[in-house]
């Protein structure tokens, strides 16, 4: 998560050093790649969003409502608000496939909520050490649910059916966004206080640190996305304006592109090969990723406050969600080309 003291430090430092192309309007090129819908208010809603993710088996848009103390539903279909589960303040959500359940981690409230998918109705809670951040369901076989402990020096491994810690890997203070590579049981974790990338060997009993990777020109590294085509790529996104491109086969530093500051998830369409990277400033970069190299389209023009970000693989819509005038949105951007 992009904590708030963090996020106007960095749009402060952008206002003040960036070079004036970077603040003015949409680039042409990047303009016709993405064209903004109407936003569609959340009614009932107060406070900003954290992570996004769509649900492509059940057509749902699933919106961690931070400041509103739910995870919020949309219908992708008809663009309708399904559902406000009170979870807490919910910072990260995961799908688990087998199970038919979301997965929520909480940071205020301090617990991990489990929700049947079919009823939206929340089934179980774990409570944890401390705030909870982002998280992701393990590897195919690996029964377990990782959650970071938010700026602190924890990742928890969760059995979601007992409903317990199984185990703690200490790691270096602040993870961030977590993503799974499944043939390799493999998960990636940003930790964004040393600048590096974990990855981790991933299992039920005995998940352990493999490697860790410094993920320079990114600093503060928050957004991460897996490219599984070959060779296979991380990107990871710092709050410094600057996109690292990584090979999952040691780490090696294979390009790097320019984007705007204070970016926190970002969101990778493999089919189209675009990335998506949205700043709380109210712009978002996008970036072209065919070729195996990255180069920018420019940014895009979206709202204040819209910092995290996801993408529908069948209609290949982007979404970010932002608080505004005292309402909530969410707001669609979809392909010109």
């Amino acid at each position: 998560m992009l904590t708030r003291k963090l996020a106007a430090q960095v749009i402060y430092t952008l206002a003040l050093a960036l070079p004036l192309p970077l603040l003015a309007p949409a680039t042409g090129a990047a303009a016709e790649v993405l064209k903004g819908h109407a936003p569609m208010e959340i009614p009932n809603s107060r406070g900003g969003f954290d992570y996004l993710q769509v649900d492509a088996v059940r057509n749902r848009l699933l919106l961690d409502h931070t400041g509103n103390g739910t995870l919020d539903i949309i219908d992708l279909a008809t663009e309708k608000l399904i559902k406000q589960i009170k979870t807490g303040a919910a910072m990260g959500v995961a799908m688990d496939a087998k199970s038919q359940h979301y997965y929520v981690s909480v940071s205020k409230e301090k617990k991990f909520v489990i929700i049947d998918a079919e009823k939206l109705e929340i089934t179980g809670e774990l409570p944890l050490p401390g705030p909870g951040d982002a998280l992701a369901v393990g590897p195919t076989g690996v029964n377990r649910v990782f959650v970071g402990h938010d700026d602190e020096k924890d990742l928890w491994v969760i059995d979601p059916v007992a409903k317990k810690i199984v185990t703690t890997i200490p790691i270096a203070a602040g993870p961030e966004y977590i993503v799974v590579e499944n043939d390799k049981s493999l998960i990636y974790m940003n930790i964004k206080s040393d600048d590096t990338v974990l990855a981790i060997s991933a299992s039920d009993n005995n998940s352990t640190i493999a490697s860790t990777w410094p993920t320079a020109p990114a600093k503060h590294p928050h957004g991460l996305a897996l490219d599984l085509r070959a060779p296979r790529r991380l990107f990871v996104a710092g709050v410094n304006g600057k996109l690292a491109v990584l090979s999952t086969d040691g780490g090696k530093l294979l390009g790097s592109a320019d984007m705007v500051n204070g970016v926190d998830q970002i969101a990778f369409d493999a089919a189209k090969e675009r990335l998506y990277c949205p700043s709380g400033s109210g712009k978002m970069t996008v970036l072209d990723t065919s070729g195996g190299s990255v180069k920018s389209l420019g940014d895009v023009v979206t709202n204040k406050g819209a910092k995290t970000v996801t993408v529908d693989p069948k209609t290949h819509a982007v979404w970010v969600a932002y608080s505004e005038g005292g309402k909530c949105y969410a707001r669609k951007f979809t392909l010109e080309k």
